[in-house]
């Protein structure tokens, strides 16, 4: 049997085989890794979908808006979620004071601690201090005293709003400590037909999901209690001052300027802030905030020439923390003597709802609470026990029965390591929100309630918040009320929220709108170098005027993401970057046009700067500034 002769290829054919399987390789590779392919304006292969949002659903899910629902113990966060730091206020030592509704008195308990063997040599007394009216040109910060001093020995009842109290002992000063109250003097009453009490309660840079993890207690209690919760209540802009001012004036920052505070240092009396529409109702009305020395109206401004409400606890914050403050941790003090700062805090609003009730006065009340949350991811959850207290015995001694109840805050944590994750950018653009509502009140607008509950799934901002306000003032108005589907920047919470509402529609820009769709793009991209090189140059222009600021320099670029537009066809690239000297790290958003690129919103700085812009005063300079 004969067999065939193998013919083998010829060297020219296996050439032209392997030339053929190597350009085939090459297309594959091409194909697959879209980071090889030249990148163009348009967007094209270049980008990829966003992974963190594969297999995520939506919290809110409207043709106008999709927001991703986060797992608040994700894998990809978990790791920053730690047991907070145990703060011990005055090295451990017990105050020897305290207070309650009307008096101060000695703790017995605490006497051993200041070696006290023989009360009789114990001689305590007080005396009263004042917010003192600014000069002209002067900032409101401000105090004066009373003449007289009081004397006890055990107990005294106080005749003044704030007081100082100091102990000596065989003449010997041993004990210094400040106390809140709240007397009812020269508070005129009015007949008013079904009043309706507002207080809120506010935690500064606390995201929901953040909530939900550190102050679990205080969240189921809430819901408990009937209050509802706003999943889609997203930011207006990058910090405190401008997310609660549209709450309190239903104006941004530029038409607060405008509109009342024509220049920077101008006091803030003429501006309509919502406390003003319910004093004209005969309502009592207090304004508060803890760590005074960051308060919304005089960090960097003047603050108001007469005082703005008939309760106004900031200067009590700030004097207390001037002279018993301990245990500073970055920004704030923790520490108030020997408790902290938050526990007086709550303790002096608990005081003022009860005294409200006691002598049946309606109020309109907004307390912002800073030293427990502002520059600490975790350390609220040390305030969960005490913030669940408060709510508890307030809905038990019956002062929640007449009131609309807000909790809120302003924003999530704006730096540290969290915040420079997909979900922390999130969580930084949603605070949480809670709204609680009388049974009475419940019964009466029931389609107005009905509306409130459905619009928790609705893009929801501190616009509509203020415009909810205002219907709480006037809440005999709210049988029938609809918004009627209408767009308009600020919509009451009691009426329908169009579904089909967007980020732009609510006055919120795309840097700070968490609707968008997002799609990564490589960092190398010639695209991302433009974007991140042209807000380094735009920061460096700000600072043009401050010469003891160091030019800075792009470092490198962390994430580039493309936000979508599709009905505006608009591409706004949000470009997390690093920039020398100091090691910045800054987000912002760049908007590409035919003709020109501009920043979105507000720039903003991811970690932390105050040692590093101590040099400046500027307020919105301190985040770009290093100092030379």
């Amino acid at each position: 049997m004969k067999y065939a002769k193998i013919k083998y290829p010829t060297s020219k054919f296996r050439y032209k085989l392997l030339c053929a399987l190597f350009i085939y390789v090459v297309f594959y590779i091409i194909y697959k890794n879209d980071n090889l392919w030249k990148y163009s304006k348009k967007i094209d292969s270049s980008t990829t979908r966003t992974s963190p949002l594969q297999h995520v659903g939506f919290i809110v899910d409207t043709p106008g808006c999709r927001i991703p629902d986060f797992d608040p113990f994700d894998e990809r966060v978990k790791k920053f979620i730690e047991k907070p730091k145990n703060h011990i206020c005055n090295h451990g030592k017990p105050a020897l004071l305290a207070s309650n509704l009307t008096s101060i008195y000695v703790i017995t308990a605490s006497l051993s601690a200041y070696n006290i063997s023989d009360t009789t040599l114990l001689e305590c007394r007080y005396n009263g201090f004042f917010r003192k009216k600014p000069k002209r040109g002067e900032s409101d910060t401000r105090i004066s005293f009373s003449g007289i001093w009081y004397n006890f020995t055990k107990s005294i009842n106080v005749k003044y709003e704030f007081i100082r109290a100091v102990c000596h002992y065989n003449n010997i000063l041993i004990y210094e400590d400040m106390f809140s109250f709240v007397p009812i003097t020269n508070i005129k009453r009015f007949d008013h037909p079904q009043p309706l009490n507002v207080l809120i309660l506010g935690l500064d840079s606390v995201s929901r999901l953040n909530l939900h993890r550190q102050m679990p207690k205080t969240v189921n209690y809430l819901k408990k209690l009937g209050a509802v919760e706003f999943l889609g209540y997203n930011k207006v802009a990058d910090n405190t001052f401008p997310n609660l001012v549209p709450i309190l004036t239903g104006l941004n920052v530029k038409e607060l300027n405008k509109t009342c505070t024509p220049k920077t240092n101008d006091y803030f009396d003429e501006c309509p802030f919502i406390w003003k529409l319910y004093e004209d109702e005969g309502y009592v009305t207090a304004y508060g905030e803890d760590a005074a020395h960051l308060a919304l109206f005089t960090y960097g401004f003047k603050g108001f020439k007469q005082q703005p409400t008939n309760f106004y606890y900031s200067h009590f914050s700030r004097y207390a923390e001037k002279r018993i403050g301990n245990n500073f941790n970055v920004n704030t003090f923790i520490c108030q003597g020997s408790r902290y700062v938050y526990q007086d805090f709550i303790n002096y609003v608990e005081k003022f709802v009860v005294t409200m009730k006691l002598n049946a006065l309606p109020y309109f009340a907004f307390f912002w609470e800073v030293s427990i949350s502002h520059d600490d991811l975790n350390y609220p959850r040390t305030a969960d026990e005490d913030y669940y207290e408060f709510f508890r015995r307030l809905q038990n001694g019956g002062h929640l029965e007449n009131a609309a109840t807000v909790f809120l805050s302003d924003h999530g944590i704006r730096f540290g390591g969290i915040r420079r994750t997909f979900q922390g950018r999130f969580e930084e653009r949603l605070p949480f929100l809670f709204i609680r509502l009388p049974k009475w009140f419940e019964n009466k607008y029931e389609q107005g309630v009905n509306n409130l509950i459905e619009n928790t799934e609705r893009l929801t901002t501190p616009f509509d918040l203020h415009e909810t306000l205002k219907d709480l003032v006037y809440h005999e108005n709210l049988i029938g009320k609809s918004n009627s589907g209408k767009f308009s920047r600020g919509c009451s919470l009691f009426g329908k929220i169009n579904g089909n509402r967007s980020c732009d529609q609510a006055g919120i820009s795309s840097h700070w709108c968490t609707c968008q769709e997002t799609i990564d793009v490589p960092t190398d991209k010639s695209i991302a170098i433009q974007s991140a090189r042209f807000v380094v140059d735009y920061i460096n222009r700000l600072l043009v005027g401050s010469n003891k600021c160091a030019k800075l320099r792009l470092s490198d670029i962390k994430t580039v993401t493309l936000h979508v537009n599709k009905i505006d066809a608009i591409e706004d690239y949000m470009i997390n970057f690093e920039t020398v000297p100091g090691d910045a790290i800054f987000e912002s958003t760049v908007r590409h046009t035919e003709n020109e690129l501009r920043v979105i919103g507000t720039i903003s700085r991811l970690d932390l700067y105050a040692q590093q812009s101590y040099c400046i005063d500027d307020k919105y300079l301190k985040m770009y500034c290093f100092c030379l």
